[in-house]
Formats: structure tokens, C-alpha cells, sequence
């Protein structure tokens, strides 16, 4: 496992309209890996891929992963794969080892439509190997929704190449789908070399589910999941968080402060 720490800049996502001040804050927290989002046009919050590239080595931050939803790539019929070409010139200036699709929209998510992803993670995985490259894909809850004796999530591990694709755990959202993700990792060994690190407030008086959290205030069990890191194969570990109590920057330096101490060792 890779001992640098990373962290999902979406958990800044509000912030980022000062992106400078972004990247500083976040170096000053203890994070040294950032994965990516905001990849739009070949732009990164106005910024062309060369000069965002600088600015987070100007901060000592490398960003191995990168969360890229691109639309024409999941559900265009007749995908001609430009913009996969041109994803991966960016990612490789970048210096990201995978490339990540992040999310499904709520019009695509029939059994057909997880075979076509499976299918275009196949061909995408195929390509990005190719340039050093490794194709993911970042679950949600909602892949884990029956399919008769199956889930959604089982057609795209059970439909892909285990040597092309790879799988991103956000374990926020397996605990939010009452699944046990040691499980998982034991089921399909070797899949899972990134994760998000994301955990839970625990059920409020109603027994709803919690919402995010910083790291080791939750429900999530650590300790258990590090356990298993071997059998996962994961590499590399990046905070994130959606909602908040305290001021954002507070949250990512208290959750780095008790992975460094408890989980990365």
C-alpha cells in the first residue's frame, strides 16, 4: 500500500473556486496524493491541464487517480473513443496511473446498460493499458440493486477483465447498501486497488442511515477492512467526504491525523 495519503478533491468542491488556496490548504493538512475531479473540455477549473499540473507541484501534491465522467463514453451508441485518446494525453501529463469512471446517471442503470459499460470498460481498459494506464470504475449504492440472482455490480466485475479493469471501493456506500466489503475482496481478489475512505455517522432515532463524517468518528470498521488490504490488492487510499459540521479544512486534516496514526502502517 502506498504510504502517501490521498484525498478526493471533491471533498473541497466548494473551495475550489480558489483553487490556489485549495491546493495549499490541502498540502498543509498532511495529504501529498490528490485524485482528481472537475475534468471538463480538457480544463481543470479554467486551468489547461499543463498549468494545473504545475500548480499542484507547486503545492507537493501528485495526483495518481482522476474521477472522469465522460457521457459520450458511457451511453453514445456509435462511441468513436476520441475522448478517451484525449483523457489519456491529459492523465499521463498528469502523472495519474488510473482513470476512474465515477458515475451512472439514474436514466442509465438497466441490466443492459451495465453490460455496455462493461463492455466499454473492456475496450477502454484495453487502450489505457497501452499508455501506462489503468481503466476503474467507482461504485455507488445503486450497483448493488438485485438483478435476479445477481447485482449490478457483480455484471460489471463478473463482465470485465480482471487484467484490464479495475475497482474503486467507496465504502460509504457499501455500508449505505448494507454490503460487507471484505466480502467482496474475498469474492473478487486482487479488484480493488484504490479506495475512498469515506465514513458514516451512525442511524439517527429513526434507524436512517448516518451521512459522512470524518474519518474514525463513524460506524465504518476500519481496523477489519485494513485487515483485508492484501486480499483487496489495494494501492493506494484517498479520504473523502460530502457533508460537514466543522469547516471543510478541519475535517481532512482531523481525518489524515487518525489515518496516520491508526490505519497507514
Amino acid at each position: 500500500m502506498h504510504k502517501d495519503l490521498g484525498l478526493q478533491l471533491y471533498t473541497v468542491r466548494d473551495e475550489v473556486k480558489d483553487i490556489k488556496n485549495a491546493l495549499a490548504k490541502i498540502s498543509a493538512a498532511g495529504y501529498t496524493n490528490l485524485e482528481l475531479f472537475g475534468y471538463d473540455n480538457r480544463m481543470f477549473f479554467g486551468n489547461t491541464v499543463a498549468q494545473f499540473s504545475a500548480m499542484l507541484k507547486e503545492n507537493n501534491l501528485i495526483t495518481l487517480s482522476g474521477l472522469y465522467g465522460l457521457d459520450d463514453m458511457l451511453y453514445e451508441p456509435d462511441y468513436n473513443w476520441d475522448s478517451w485518446k484525449y483523457l489519456l494525453e491529459d492523465a499521463h501529463i498528469l502523472g495519474n496511473k488510473y482513470v476512474i469512471i465515477p458515475y451512472l446517471d439514474d436514466k442509465h442503470r438497466t441490466t443492459d446498460d451495465f453490460k455496455r459499460v462493461a463492455e466499454r470498460l473492456n475496450i477502454g481498459g484495453e487502450i489505457s493499458q497501452k499508455a501506462g494506464i489503468v481503466t476503474a470504475y467507482h461504485n455507488h449504492n445503486f450497483e448493488f440493486e438485485k438483478e435476479g440472482n445477481s447485482t449490478k455490480y457483480e455484471i460489471l466485475l463478473n463482465s470485465t477483465d480482471p487484467e484490464l479493469v479495475k475497482f474503486e471501493m467507496d465504502f460509504y456506500w457499501l455500508a449505505y447498501a448494507d454490503q460487507n466489503p471484505v466480502e467482496w475482496f474475498e469474492k473478487y481478489p486482487g479488484r480493488f486497488p484504490i479506495w475512498h475512505i469515506k465514513d458514516m455517522e451512525k442511524p439517527d432515532h429513526n434507524g436512517a442511515k448516518g451521512q459522512t463524517c470524518e474519518v474514525g468518528k463513524g460506524v465504518i470498521d476500519w481496523k477489519t477492512i485494513f485487515a483485508a488490504k492484501k486480499i483487496a490488492g489495494v494501492e493506494y487510499t484517498y479520504v473523502e467526504q460530502e457533508q460537514y459540521r466543522q469547516p471543510v479544512f478541519d475535517c481532512i486534516k482531523e481525518s489524515a491525523d487518525y489515518i496516520k496514526k491508526n490505519l497507514l502502517k
